[in-house]
């Protein structure tokens, strides 16, 4: 049976427009990145290592690292394309290319830590830091290797963002725990993941608030068998092995 049957001309001629820009669209990253990833001397792009994403007929790509033979900058670039009636796709003018903003990393240090000395195997991997929405940077931590099962938290995540607490990607969760505009700048703020032992205050999906000083990380708990809280429900102290 024709796959087609029961629909009109202009249904299936919309489908194959789709089909095509979808293909052009992805062409053309899928070229960019091969141009990339097969320079081997300066000057050339890493698309690899940018944010790409899209909405309507724009592509923004945000940080991508410029490699030049003097050091690495980082542009976001925004690309806007044209869709003729016969479903051809065109570049709209010349692409947007704008330095990408400093990233905020509020001290935070990606690597391996060590907790209290009342047990070493206390270690964790901070991981970061990563793009997200509203110019914010990400982070997370895991367990590492061999830690003891009771490393608190095991697994989390949390994010550097300079604008205001209505902003940020947790403000539902901070609103919930009634965190004042003073406590919110204290910190940065996250939640954890699904914790291996920990309990409460270390449950999965506690709201935690993190600091950095040098090579010390701060993890504070603003959550109590469950329930959000506007004060630290629970500390532990990680230090950077590798600064």
């Amino acid at each position: 049976m024709n796959a087609s049957y029961g629909k009109s001309n202009s249904h299936v001629k919309s489908n194959s427009r789709r089909r095509a820009a979808r293909c052009a669209v992805f062409t053309l990253l899928a070229s960019m990145a091969a141009v990339s990833a097969n320079a081997q001397t300066p000057p050339y792009l890493e698309y690899q290592y940018a944010t790409i994403t899209g909405s309507g007929n724009t592509i923004t790509v945000t940080r991508l690292p410029v490699v030049l033979s003097t050091g690495t900058s980082y542009v976001n670039v925004v690309i806007e394309f044209d869709v003729a009636a016969n479903g051809t796709i065109t570049v709209a003018g010349n692409p947007t290319v704008v330095a990408a903003p400093a990233q905020l990393i509020n001290n935070f240090l990606a690597g391996s830590y060590k907790g209290p000395s009342v047990d070493g195997n206390y270690d964790i991997t901070v991981f970061g830091p990563g793009t997200t929405t509203g110019g914010a940077t990400e982070w997370s931590l895991a367990t590492a290797t061999g830690a003891n099962c009771y490393t608190t938290p095991s697994s989390a995540t949390w994010y550097v963002f300079g604008g205001p607490m209505t902003k940020h990607p947790l403000y539902q969760t901070l609103k919930a725990a009634g965190i004042t505009t003073a406590t919110y700048q204290a910190y940065s703020w996250g939640t954890t993941g699904t914790q291996s032992c920990g309990g409460s205050p270390w449950a999965s999906n506690s709201l935690i608030g993190l600091s950095q000083t040098g090579s010390a990380l701060m993890i504070y708990s603003f959550t109590s068998n469950g329930t959000y809280q506007n004060q630290p429900a629970g500390e532990i102290t990680y230090v950077n092995q590798n600064p």
